[in-house]
């Protein structure tokens, strides 16, 4: 998209799936936070955990997105600024994602802005 820029950075892949460490989105336009922040957690709900807003700081407006509970290998981080920048790691280790999902989550990601 012209207007949408995208940085993935993927560990490793296959035929079938690949090991996510992070995406980035930068918008030309921005967003509403709250209404982003409350379309995450609605319709991202296929990396393995629920998430849930931890914290919406309206002096540097900014939302922090995390998983409801982290499971043993780790946890996801989504932070949104500005309505028009967002990232979302999993930490400490990558996330296993098969390529419909990861197909899916950028889709889902890119209608945010």
């Amino acid at each position: 998209m012209d207007d949408v820029k995208i940085t993935t950075d993927i560990e490793a892949t296959d035929q079938l799936g690949m090991l996510l460490k992070s995406v980035k989105v930068e918008s030309l336009r921005k967003g509403d936070l709250q209404k982003q922040a409350k379309a995450i957690v609605e319709k991202i709900t296929y990396l393995g955990c629920e998430l849930k807003v931890i914290e919406v700081d309206g002096v540097s407006n900014a939302v922090q997105i995390r998983s409801k509970k982290p499971v043993e290998d780790g946890f996801i981080e989504i932070i949104l600024r500005g309505g028009n920048w967002l990232s979302l790691e999993r930490k400490p280790a990558a996330l296993h994602i098969s390529k419909g999902d990861f197909e899916k989550l950028i889709r889902h990601l890119t209608e945010l802005f």
